[in-house]
């Protein structure tokens, strides 16, 4: 487990001419640079800064006492996090890919600039309101039953927000590790679905990470329906294994799925904070 200590020693530089759909609020930044499992910030830390990612990707984990890790989200460049209700951060963000870029924004002074430019205030909450929805589409992953339904949501999302364009590859920033701890089961189990997928023409890989949705609607379809409806073969047929995973698996995704809804709660607070506007359900 990683130590606040490595985000200590992170050095910080003031950012110059940098673009920003946040406008005025790029006054205040700073930016550095992460190699995969740099730490960004830990759980526990005091919440003095939000963060946005500009270039790169980052994951937002939490870590258990005995050393356990649940996945709550994955961050693209765009993405603004780090603004806990409460006065510490809720969870830990370690970057995922070599070269992360990282802007950082004094919380105080960036909520006094939000009060006063209604432009920076309007695009916060648009940013915030993606973290709520990110949230509530994760229950829906983990609400599924099978390995193959959560796999199938979960490359649908993902393709969906790190592709560069509507159609082509994607490469995916996560490993099939990560992949198991957001979706709360083996990492076997994991690539046993991809293979699957792609045995049936579903996707298809170009590297390891790299890959393409040759037939959306059946990984729809996949992630949808029971698998006795899209599938003569069932996954768990092919492999023992899979239904041990897949059993032990529940009570870990009803873990994730109150972590999930403990951090929707949370960014609904720190809106409604923002905002003075109350966030429903």
């Amino acid at each position: 487990m990683a130590t606040s200590v490595t985000a200590a020693a992170q050095e910080w530089r003031a950012s110059t001419n940098l673009a920003s759909p946040l406008g005025s609020l790029e006054s205040l930044s700073t930016i550095a640079r992460f190699a995969p499992g740099d730490l960004i910030y830990l759980s526990g830390d005091p919440a003095d800064f939000w963060y946005r990612i500009l270039s790169g990707a980052c994951r937002k984990c939490a870590y258990g006492r005995t050393g356990g890790r649940q996945i709550v989200d994955f961050l693209r460049p765009g993405d603004l996090f780090g603004y806990d209700a409460q006065g510490v951060h809720s969870f830990s963000a370690e970057a995922i890919v070599p070269g992360t870029t990282i802007a950082r924004y004094p919380r105080c002074n960036a909520e006094r600039v939000a009060d006063s430019d209604p432009q920076v205030a309007r695009r916060i909450r648009e940013l915030a309101f993606g973290s709520v929805l990110r949230a509530q589409k994760r229950l829906l992953i983990l609400g599924r039953a099978r390995a193959l339904e959560k796999v199938s949501g979960f490359l649908l999302e993902m393709v969906d927000r790190f592709r560069l364009g509507p159609v082509g590859p994607v490469t995916l920033p996560m490993s099939r590790y990560d992949i198991a701890d957001y979706l709360a089961m083996a990492a076997e189990t994991v690539s046993r679905a991809l293979t699957t997928l792609r045995e049936d023409g579903v996707i298809r890989f170009d590297s390891v990470r790299c890959l393409q949705i040759r037939d959306r609607e059946s990984l729809e379809k996949f992630r949808e329906s029971p698998m006795s409806e899209t599938r003569t073969r069932p996954l768990s047929s092919r492999a023992p294994r899979n239904q041990v995973s897949a059993v032990g698996a529940r009570p870990a995704g009803a873990a994730h799925a109150r972590q999930a809804t403990l951090e929707e709660a949370l960014i609904r607070a720190r809106i409604s904070n923002l905002t003075g506007v109350s966030v429903g359900r």
